[in-house]
């Protein structure tokens, strides 16, 4: 187990609940994006029109705090919302499962929970639906391949995973951080180009949509922003004050508050692995 991958399950824990509402203030951005980047309601209407009687069954990986499904509230209609959607999770954080299950109202119903590690689980074709949203950022790059392999296995129809790609803020900012305060000793985190490339690798088929927005904050918002950038890096240990005095990061921030307020590139891959679909 990496410290990437350590430092990454010590933050979704009850302690760091404060810091995580914080970093959610600009981070909510990210998910509201990815529920109106598709037509959510026909991806599952059209599984529904092949089950019949059969429950539609949904694996949600690494399930964070449930910010997806809450975010799918705002573009499901009240009739989409009537249709049951049995809503599994995934985490090897037993507080993001349970932080999650708090925000599951309809049309998801929480079903299974597994408090796994997305490389150790061993549910075959159970869901019709998997995806992984903001979530495989800390999996060891070593075990990247079977991590990927573990969830392409677990769906039957169609799975979805969400990630920033290598310029995007989210994967630039940590590379810095690790060069500038750990001689670039600290493992990388995924991006969303090491998980096509090991897709391609396997000779999975996928399609992917690129999605560019910003995060911004105001830029007297010291404790926000603070708090985001601290669970960027998973280390709270790091002040705003001490991240502006490092040469690599603290030339980033410069280039993030330049106009006077704060503005965070991201560029997310959705990519979409079809099985049965159609």
């Amino acid at each position: 187990m990496t410290k990437t991958f350590k430092n990454s399950c010590e933050h979704w824990s009850e302690k760091y609940v404060e810091e995580m509402h914080n970093f959610y203030k600009l981070a909510n951005l990210d998910y509201a994006k990815l529920a109106n980047s598709l037509n959510w309601a026909d991806v599952f209407g059209r599984i529904r029109g092949k089950l019949g009687t059969e429950s539609l069954e949904l694996l949600d990986v690494a399930c964070g705090s449930g910010m997806f499904p809450t975010a799918l509230q705002c573009v499901l209609s009240e009739k989409e919302k009537r249709a049951t959607i049995n809503y599994s999770l995934l985490d090897p954080s037993k507080f993001a499962i349970n932080e999650t299950k708090k925000k599951l109202i309809s049309p998801f119903r929480l079903s299974k929970e597994f408090n796994t590690r997305l490389q150790d689980f061993n549910c075959v074709h159970v869901f019709h639906i998997s995806w992984a949203i903001h979530a495989l950022y800390a999996v060891p790059k070593n075990e990247l391949k079977v991590s990927l392999e573990k969830f392409y296995s677990s769906f039957k129809e169609i799975g979805f995973i969400a990630h920033a790609c290598s310029d995007a803020h989210y994967i630039k900012f940590y590379n810095l951080y690790i060069r500038d305060c750990h001689n670039g000793a600290l493992p990388a985190f995924c991006s969303a180009e090491d998980i096509m490339k090991i897709f391609d690798f396997l000779g999975i088929k996928y399609d992917v949509q690129y999605i560019e927005y910003i995060n911004t904050a105001e830029y007297h918002d010291n404790l926000t922003v603070e708090a985001y950038l601290q669970r960027c890096l998973f280390d709270d240990t790091i002040k705003l004050s001490d991240m502006r005095e490092y040469d690599l990061i603290g030339n980033y921030l410069d280039s993030c508050s330049s106009t006077g307020k704060w503005l965070f590139p991201q560029k997310v891959a959705l990519i979409e692995l079809k099985k049965c679909f159609g």
